[in-house]
């Protein structure tokens, strides 16, 4: 009796590590295509960014701003900001060449987007994107990183936290409900 409570706990402890995680598993959460938006801001959220394709006028700045509990970075061609960007953190190019500037998150697969520039015709290869060099001690005005208060929770990633362990925990009781049930042999 005490293995198959082993085994019921096990398979309840599993399932709250496991349930949560399948969104992350399946490419960063951004599940619903690709979304378009004019602005100067991508908000990173649910490991997805926001809008996923953001277009912007020549010479425009973009900030993106971690709206996760958990780091991202912003990664292009020649462009970017490798440390990490904490919950509330924002990091910020400005874009001088007409183009388009793809880029991705390194810790999330799933997570890319892209700056289109202007019409979209142009260098796109990062030459022209403001930034400072990732050796300077001191941020320079263009790219800073800042704190952002958030206003409302994420609710699929809070869902996500709060369903998975309760799925697990009833799918544990499930379990051990059916062990419990099951006919001994005869002795």
């Amino acid at each position: 009796m005490a293995r198959r409570s082993a085994i019921v706990i096990a398979a309840a402890f599993l399932t709250v590590l496991i349930v949560p995680a399948i969104p992350a598993v399946a490419g960063g959460g951004c599940h619903s295509g690709a979304t378009q938006g004019k602005g100067d801001t991508v908000e990173l959220v649910d490991a997805c960014p926001t809008p996923t394709i953001l277009t912007i006028d020549t010479g425009g700045t973009v900030s993106f701003v971690n709206e996760d509990p958990f780091a991202h970075n912003v990664i292009g061609s020649a462009w970017g900001h490798p440390e990490d960007l904490n919950q509330g953190e924002a990091f910020t190019a400005t874009f001088d060449e007409p183009g388009v500037y793809p880029w991705a998150c390194w810790y999330h697969p799933g997570m890319t987007g892209a700056i289109v520039v202007g019409d979209g015709t142009g260098v796109g290869n990062g030459a022209a994107v403001d930034v400072s060099s990732f050796s300077q001690p001191e941020p320079s005005p263009v790219v800073e990183v800042r704190t952002v208060t958030r206003q409302a929770s994420s609710a699929p990633a809070v869902a996500g936290w709060v369903i998975g362990p309760l799925l697990g925990i009833g799918i544990g009781l499930g379990i051990a409900a059916l062990i419990r049930r099951r006919p001994r042999p005869a002795a």
